[in-house]
């Protein structure tokens, strides 16, 4: 087991014990934990767009950003069937959902 310190994980024990202990700090120290917070994601946000550079996995991630793309426009466009066929039943049927 690696310690929560090493580098071989890229650093998400530390990044994950820190957040924990921020956010601790909401309940015992108000003050710091509003301070410390947009700190503590300001860094984070700083370390993961330093690391995007050294990411392998970019020619599958935009090999499947399409099919992704397409995956929510079908579900979008069955929740927008669905709605209208409720709508639809609903004025049909004369029911009333808010009396």
């Amino acid at each position: 087991m690696t310690p929560p310190w090493s580098t071989a994980n890229g650093g998400l024990g530390m990044a994950a014990i820190s957040y924990v202990a921020v956010d601790y700090l909401r309940h015992v120290s108000p003050a710091w934990h509003e301070w410390l917070q947009p700190t503590l994601w300001a860094v984070l946000a700083l370390a993961a767009v330093v690391r995007v550079p050294f990411y392998k996995h970019w020619s599958s991630e935009f090999r499947s950003a399409l099919p992704f793309i397409a995956s929510m426009l079908f579900m979008l466009s069955a929740f927008l069937c669905e709605a209208l066929s409720v709508r639809s039943v609903t004025a049909v049927l004369g029911l009333e959902w808010h009396r």
